[in-house]
């Protein structure tokens, strides 16, 4: 191989990958348990249409039986609920956190952060790759850390 082979730009490839809710939620609690905590607060609870927020409490219908999720991991997890999250270091409120809004933050992530991707991946994902993911989902980019 010579200088000018190496200089060439790789192959951009898309692919598709099916993550367990359990990777994601497991992801949203280290975030918000502890990687996030210096500037998130969660403002509201959104809850899908026709379903209150008590079946996502312990024993509720929205709850498996065999593994407990906070609301707070579970909520966004699910088809049209959410939470609105204000952002306590910036000052800015009302963002987004869904389904919708997940997908993005782990496309993100997996363009501009592949190392915090890669550890997500490898389930080697920490207290940072969950604040990265979080900073991805509601800003785009890691604005802090």
């Amino acid at each position: 191989m010579n200088a000018t082979t190496e200089s060439k730009p790789g192959l951009k490839v898309q692919i598709t990958h099916e993550f367990p809710l359990s990777r994601i939620r497991g992801l949203l609690c280290s975030a918000f348990e502890g990687g996030s905590n210096y500037w998130y607060e969660i403002a509201k609870y959104n809850y899908p249409k026709g379903i209150r927020g008590e079946e996502f409490s312990e024993g509720g219908s929205q709850q498996d039986p065999n593994e407990y999720w906070h609301p707070c991991q579970l909520v966004p997890t699910v088809e049209g609920g959410s939470l609105t999250i204000n952002d306590m270091e910036g000052g800015k409120k009302g963002y987004t956190l869904n389904l919708e809004t997940i997908m993005k933050g782990l496309k993100i992530m997996s363009e501009k952060y592949p190392r915090h991707f890669a550890d997500f991946m490898q389930e080697n994902d920490d207290a940072i790759t969950a604040d990265v993911f979080l900073q991805c989902c509601l800003f785009g980019d890691a604005i802090y850390g």
